[in-house]
């Protein structure tokens, strides 16, 4: 799997300053969830550090989360955007 976060082409200042939301790449490969032939890593809440879910390894570079919980007790992180989970889950519907 390639790790496109240590990439050339990965531009970190779209992260934001914001922390990646998975395990650090030398403990990863321990977490990797198998879905079929699939690899899934968790994502864990940056608030309280939550397990909520999984993405595809090579979905993308940076994962910033938090949870619904956090978010009704906290407000949504300032300057975040919420994807829409038509996108995340991979149901939208294509033109």
């Amino acid at each position: 799997m390639a790790d496109l976060r240590n990439s050339r082409f990965w531009d970190k200042e779209l992260e934001g300053g914001l922390p990646d939301c998975r395990l650090s790449p030398s403990t990863r490969e321990k977490s990797i969830v198998m879905r079929g032939r699939m690899a899934f890593e968790k994502v864990y809440c940056a608030n309280c550090g939550v397990e909520s879910g999984l993405v595809t390894a090579e979905w993308s570079a940076h994962v910033f989360y938090v949870c619904n919980a956090c978010v009704g007790i906290n407000g949504a992180p300032p300057g975040c955007v919420e994807a829409p989970e038509e996108i995340v889950r991979g149901t939208a519907k294509r033109n």
